[in-house]
């Protein structure tokens, strides 16, 4: 087949890549809502938040504002246009992230002498971008700052490789875009940084361009609302083990059949290393703390889909009869491609918005007690962590939303000794009764698929609910 055949035949692979990340799998994340309703807040209001807002706490309880930069943008966007408009978003990431892996891919193969490009290369990439974008594009703060580490890193080794004022700036801008879009993630710009530096060291090429550039890159982090405490935000929300009870958090699961592709992606890792390490410092650390993080949990491994081109890309050429194969896709054509693909989703999008799921949302329940609430005034509802965000975003005051740090303080203590975050995990369960009696919620919300002997349990503590929806019940508490 000639070259210029195959690379129409690589731009149709391309389009079709992104056509199979179908927009509705970005939508309906319990995130997602609380994030464009405190947005939306700190819009109307001018300020950056920091305190928790629309909680039974009368906005008494401390936030750091970790993540106010994206919600500050979603909120932009979803005023503008809507749902689609955080499908926008979304494709804006999208075309962020994708050429940054592709470019990783060709820096990594440039370091050690080789040939940038590579056949397989581009289809590799779009092969960790699908599986990036159903694992973690959920319209949330990852999706944005995904792509912003990786292009931190593509700087971060070009600037490795020639020092140069472009470089260091880009690495500085990123610093700052990080610590204000999704501050919690910092700390893995940091350490890559220190990476950079011992290298520096073990080379004997520190000088005083990359000092400063590397000084740069840590004290613009500070630049942020939430300063020293934003960028240590994991050492708040893993206190007393707090964030355990977070699914994402917990341990990965290899033995199970939905840990495959992360099982393979981890087999696929350890088989790349004899390629890529080569002896070089930064490549050695680099791939000791990414496979840390690879095996810590789902949240955490991301950074491997993030940072396996890196090291993929260098054994490509281990595979027989494609070394001297020319065949490419230049990047401004990659983009074209990618924009049209995009383009096409998020027209899809704006002529056929997927709806809030009213299975996994109190969607018809939130319009029941909206309808039965005065306009202006916010009712107290008690909903599990899961669709508390939700609730927020319909117009109601909840317990807790999925910021955990407001909610794991002393001043949340209640009942059972429990904070607002336990009473809102632990509380649906026999302890219900006791935590409503104490924090005296409006109306309380409860799945369809309680046990019946749970929910008898709160019949008898509540009467009957007033309302059945495709979610759940609705039970309204007597005014005290």
């Amino acid at each position: 087949m000639k070259s210029s055949k195959l690379q129409i035949v690589y731009g149709i692979v391309v389009i079709a890549a992104v056509l199979l990340m179908l927009p509705k799998y970005a939508f309906n994340d319990p995130d997602t809502f609380w994030h464009i309703e405190l947005g939306s807040y700190m819009l109307e209001h001018k300020q950056v938040l920091h305190h928790a807002i629309h909680t039974f706490y009368e906005d008494k309880l401390p936030y750091i504002p970790h993540e106010f930069g994206f919600q500050i943008v979603l909120a932009l966007f979803y005023q503008a246009f809507g749902w689609p408009g955080a499908y926008l978003l979304t494709a804006l990431s999208l075309l962020l992230l994708i050429p940054g892996l592709l470019r990783l891919a060709r820096v990594s193969r440039k370091e050690l002498g080789m040939e940038e490009d590579h056949p397989l290369l581009l289809l590799f990439v779009l092969l960790i971008a699908v599986w990036i974008y159903y694992g973690y594009f959920k319209i949330r703060p990852q999706m944005i700052s995904a792509g912003l580490i990786v292009w931190f890193v593509v700087y971060l080794r070009e600037f490795q490789w020639r020092v140069g004022w472009k470089p260091a700036a880009a690495l500085i801008g990123l610093s700052l875009l990080v610590a204000n879009v999704h501050t919690g993630v910092w700390l893995v710009i940091a350490v890559f940084t220190g990476m950079a530096l011992l290298e520096s060291l073990l080379n004997r090429e520190l000088n005083k361009p990359r000092i400063f550039a590397f000084l740069g890159v840590w004290l613009v982090g500070l630049l942020n609302p939430g300063g020293f405490r934003s960028l240590f935000f994991i050492l708040t929300v893993t206190k007393n083990d707090f964030n355990m009870l977070i699914n994402e958090w917990h341990p990965i699961p290899f033995n199970k059949l939905d840990s495959l592709p992360i099982m393979l992606l981890l087999l696929f890792f350890v088989l790349t290393l004899p390629y890529a390490v080569r002896g070089k410092p930064f490549r050695f650390f680099l791939a000791a703390g990414i496979l840390y993080l690879g095996v810590a949990n789902f949240k955490q491994n991301l950074f491997m889909w993030l940072l396996i081109p890196y090291f993929a890309a260098t054994a490509l050429d281990a595979v027989p009869r494609l070394r001297e194969w020319r065949s490419r896709l230049r990047m401004s054509a990659v983009l074209i491609c990618l924009m049209a693909g995009l383009a096409v989703n998020s027209a899809y999008v704006f002529v056929k918005t997927p709806p809030v799921d009213a299975k996994d949302y109190p969607v018809d329940e939130m319009n029941y007690i909206m309808a039965l609430t005065p306009e202006g005034h916010r009712p107290k509802v008690l909903s599990t962590y899961g669709t508390s965000g939700y609730v927020m975003f319909r117009g109601g005051n909840i317990l807790t939303d999925g910021r955990q740090d407001p909610f794991i303080t002393a001043d949340s203590k209640g009942t059972l000794g429990w904070t607002a975050f336990e009473r809102s995990m632990h509380g649906f369960s026999v302890y219900l009764p006791e935590i409503v009696s104490y924090d005296k919620p409006d109306y309380v919300i409860v799945r369809r698929d309680t046990s019946w002997k749970l929910y008898n349990g709160w019949v008898e503590a509540f009467g009957e609910p007033s309302f059945k929806g495709t979610y759940g019940s609705v039970f309204v508490m007597a005014k005290t």
